[in-house]
């Protein structure tokens, strides 16, 4: 195989290193500064401030497909391509990606920087100096003295400069194949669409939002009393264990404890299990809300959008980790309420189906759980492959068989013990252990593909998903369901990233991804074509990550203008919050209501 040595060696007749300055309020396009090139088959560096920028109609450099940018963290670059009105087509090797695939699963790894990966590959002297000063001095937004722009060039050329010689140690330490460059391009491919879809945003009610911050100290004591009076577990607006310990033996409730016997009170708990009790979740919304929720930290720009950084490739499983802050898909589910189209625009929500039950079938090779996820209702197929219902039941005819079964098939990706079955579906734990038993017996081949993976993980082995994003983790230093799970997530986040890049260069509006969906914006008279053409490009990611024929199903809820985006979860919150607001407000009879939020 062809293999690659130097950068400047790559299949390509252009090679820059780029990287810009810019600064802005969190949620508003990015204010560029300046930028700075480096031509890396010259090793020519061009330095250029704002007010050239400014007047530029395209780059002040060759674009197209023979053109290559080597980036550190793309998204940025891209934004403030967009942000001057660029094109950007060309291909992103962007080395925050590789080094972040390069060093997944080291412990000695935590931020992953400019600085540190520098470090890791033995570069120290390139490290640039770290000036706080010029780091504000930027971020003040000027006007800056003709010394300050030349120091701003100087600082942002530091960065530029290291590039070249960081791709050059990647290149020589881990010996690139063609297929390696390959899998990289892919990667840029996605940070490039990550770029577009935080240029983008997400259209967000803004009068709602300032009405809300406005009124925001009240509601929430207004909240407290309104919520508490099903449930009586607040005592002066503070939680009170004792009062919801007598709740849940009123209720009847299992509650997860500690090992001291004291009830399990974190998000996850309070999360999964309103999830198995529904008569919790405004609990749950509530604590979330008063906890974690902070209406000045949504990153909301002055246009109305929501646009923060994706933070991609940041878990382990190469799956993006925004902000629970600053992301109006982190916190509480009713805050999503706040998504509303833009007049005569609309919205959709495509997600796949049961995704990871159809990579567990695909990647496994087991067709008989690949004919269970066909059948369109993996759980009841599962009751009657394993002679647990008979070969006509349905959902309708043996709901609680399928329940049960659906406790066990969600609970399987993740090694749910007997005890979480137990406790998922409501049963005794002895029919839990049953019901795992019949699911290994059922399927198999889907075990001995899963033991395998987590056996290669515990002993220190490398896992790889189809398209190249590994994993190695020191023997000892993870738990065994990590590696359990890590093949469904990590391929979950190959498939949304081939359907983001996908999209974006069809010229399809990508607003944000969200776990296994993806968000859309159109005009109403586009959005159901617009529709069509994402569930394509889905079906086509899915088939590349599961291979020929095997396609995972794609779900799409369609909101237009007026109506609003609303999580069905977070409904009852939702309506609970805006009667307060408008409570405040004066306006008993008027607020923004939803009920039927989506039309499919």
């Amino acid at each position: 195989r062809l293999m690659y040595k130097q950068a400047k060696d790559l299949p390509f007749q252009n090679i820059y290193a780029i990287d810009f300055e810019f600064y802005g309020c969190d949620g508003d396009i990015p204010k560029i500064v300046c930028m700075v090139t480096q031509n890396i088959k010259t090793m020519e560096i061009n330095r250029v401030w704002r007010d050239q920028l400014l007047e530029m109609k395209t780059p002040p450099f060759n674009m197209g497909e023979n053109t290559a940018l080597i980036t550190y963290f793309a998204p940025a670059e891209i934004q403030s391509m967009l942000a001057l009105n660029w094109s950007t087509e060309m291909s992103i090797i962007d080395l925050f990606a590789e080094f972040r695939c390069e060093t997944n699963g080291n412990p000695d790894i935590s931020r992953k920087t400019l600085v540190n990966s520098l470090n890791y590959y033995k570069l120290d002297h390139l490290i640039p100096e770290e000036k706080e000063e010029m780091r504000s001095l930027i971020l003040s937004g000027g006007p800056w003295t003709k010394t300050q722009r030349q120091d701003i060039l100087q600082y942002c050329e530091q960065d530029v400069v290291a590039l070249s010689p960081l791709f050059n140690a990647m290149l020589k330490q881990n010996s690139w194949s063609e297929l390696r460059l390959n899998q990289a391009l892919l990667r840029g491919r996605y940070m490039k669409a990550v770029g577009s879809m935080q240029h983008r945003g997400i259209p967000i009610d803004l009068e709602v939002l300032q009405n809300l911050d406005n009124h925001w100290e009240q509601i929430k004591i207004d909240l407290i009393e309104t919520v508490n009076k099903d449930f009586g577990v607040y005592s002066d607006g503070v939680f009170k264990e004792v009062l919801f310990e007598a709740y849940l033996a009123q209720q009847n409730i299992a509650w997860p404890r500690l090992d001291s016997g004291r009830l399990m009170l974190d998000k996850d708990t309070f999360g999964s299990m309103s999830k198995r009790y529904p008569k919790v979740q405004p609990l749950h919304e509530l604590r979330k809300t008063l906890s974690e929720f902070k209406l000045n930290k949504l990153a909301v720009g002055k246009d109305g959008r929501n646009r923060t950084l994706l933070s991609p490739f940041a878990a382990k499983t190469g799956r993006n980790q925004p902000s629970t802050a600053k992301f109006i898909f982190g916190p509480a589910k009713w805050v999503r309420g706040l998504i509303k189209p833009e007049i005569g625009m609309s919205l959709a929500y495509c997600d796949w189906s049961s995704q990871e039950i159809a990579i567990a079938a695909a990647l496994s090779g087991d067709e008989l759980l690949w004919k269970a996820y066909e059948s369109g209702d993996p759980y009841i197929a599962f009751a009657i492959q394993a002679g647990l219902a008979p070969s006509d039941a349905t959902k309708e005819t043996h709901k609680d068989i399928r329940n049960r079964c659906k406790s066990v098939v969600l609970g399987t990706n993740y090694g749910m013990s007997a005890y979480g079955v137990a406790q998922a579906a409501k049963i005794h734990v002895l029919e839990a252990k049953s019901l795992l038993q019949k699911h290994h017996e059922t399927y198999k081949k889907f075990w001995s593909w899963a033991d395998n993976n987590k056996n290669m993980g515990l002993l220190g082995l490398r896992l790889e998903t189809c398209f190249g994003w590994p994993i190695q983790v020191e023997a000892g230093h993870v738990k065994a369901n990590t590696f359990l799970n890590w093949p469904m997530q990590a391929h979950g986040a190959e498939m949304i990233r081939i359907a983001s890049v996908l999209a974006v260069e069809r010229g399809l509006k990508l607003c944000a991804p969200i776990h296994d969906a993806l968000l859309i914006e159109s005009s109403n008279d586009q959005i159901d074509t617009d529709v069509s053409k994402l569930k394509e490009c889905m079906s086509e990611a899915s088939e590349g990550v599961l291979g020929t024929g095997k396609i995972c199903r794609v779900d799409a809820e369609i909101v237009k203008y007026p109506d609003r985006y609303m999580d069905e979860q977070g409904q009852e919150m939702w309506d609970k919050i805006m009667m307060l607001l408008a409570k405040r407000q004066g306006q008993l009879s008027h607020y923004p209501r939803n009920t039927d939020a989506f039309s499919t």
